[in-house]
């Protein structure tokens, strides 16, 4: 045997921690999981792809629209009215600032001429439709 004998009037003094360890691991595990499931906060759309498309954007603002028609600049929930103030802001800050705009495939053409307008209107002069390349 690998432990020694013990009577039965002795006092035990050890302590078998392996279940506490296996509850620790289980915690461990379930609080990965949901902290992955939690912590992903991207705007879900559809990017048409081109086949001549440009490797790199320029920096700029970014404008997306989702399937719903909602504004998002840079990444900010906004309505309309908040996307050209900030636009205008940042356009007289800097004469040249631009805008990449990326909308979901499935939204009707005139609401991507809606936002455009609403670019030009800001007086933002150099814009550009983010598309993606197919992978071959």
């Amino acid at each position: 045997m690998a432990a020694a004998a013990q009577n039965d009037d002795e006092m035990i003094s050890t302590i078998n921690i392996t279940p506490l360890v296996d509850i620790f691991l289980v915690l461990l595990i379930i609080f990965m999981i949901t902290s992955s499931v939690i912590d992903q906060r991207e705007i879900v759309i559809n990017v048409p792809k081109a086949a001549n498309a440009g490797q790199e954007a320029p920096k700029a603002s970014g404008l997306m629209l989702d399937k719903a028609n909602r504004y998002y600049l840079d990444g900010e929930p906004l309505d309309t009215a908040n996307v050209a103030a900030r636009l205008r802001k940042a356009v007289s800050l800097n004469k040249d600032h631009q805008v990449l705009i990326a909308a979901d495939e499935e939204l009707p053409y005139r609401s991507v001429v809606g936002a455009i307008d609403l670019i030009r209107g800001a007086g933002i002069t150099k814009y550009a439709l983010k598309v993606v390349r197919p992978k071959s």
